[in-house]
């Protein structure tokens, strides 16, 4: 039989006391049971979070729809970027730390034209470090945490959504 001890029980009820909560379901507004996710057109390919947010949405009750007739709500994606800008180079002049960023706005309407969220922005930022023992996983550790960024930003827009049902 294995013991608990009580830092680990103290722990626990201290999370859970503050509201702490893993990521799982959200609470949605009625309003957005069926939602349509519109992005610009000159996102080719579309950016990670307007891939993410109709994923989210539908693990969290919503129907989502390709018509945005049917829709009861709408997600349009106004801008999404991401990129890097160096911070640090050594004296040859190699690059060692690069500065991720990634943005979002957004803005959510219903179907009888109410503003429920007006535009609103969002970002995330990340630090890369460069080592030239590892270049080949350099650009694969960038797109990992772009990826981490987005998936971050999409689930501040789901609690948000969530907040605004509230």
């Amino acid at each position: 039989m294995r013991r608990i001890s009580f830092p680990a029980i103290l722990l626990t009820l201290l999370l859970t006391g503050c509201g702490f909560q893993l990521r799982g379901q959200a609470s949605l507004p009625p309003e957005m049971r069926v939602t349509y996710v519109q992005t610009p057109s000159s996102l080719t390919p579309p950016g990670s979070v307007s891939r993410q947010l109709p994923q989210a949405l539908a693990r969290n009750g919503a129907t989502i729809t390709r018509d945005p007739a049917q829709a009861t709500a709408t997600i349009t994606i106004l801008r999404e970027n991401s990129g890097r800008r160096t911070v640090a180079a050594d004296r040859f002049d190699i690059k060692r730390q690069y500065f991720l960023a990634y943005d979002v706005a957004y803005r959510v309407t219903l179907a009888n034209g109410q503003t429920l969220i007006p535009e609103e922005s969002m970002n995330a930022s990340r630090t890369l470090l460069f080592d030239e023992n590892r270049v080949l996983g350099f650009e694969s550790a960038q797109e990992s945490l772009i990826e981490s960024m987005a998936e971050d930003l999409t689930w501040q827009i789901v609690r948000r959504l969530q907040a605004a049902g509230s």
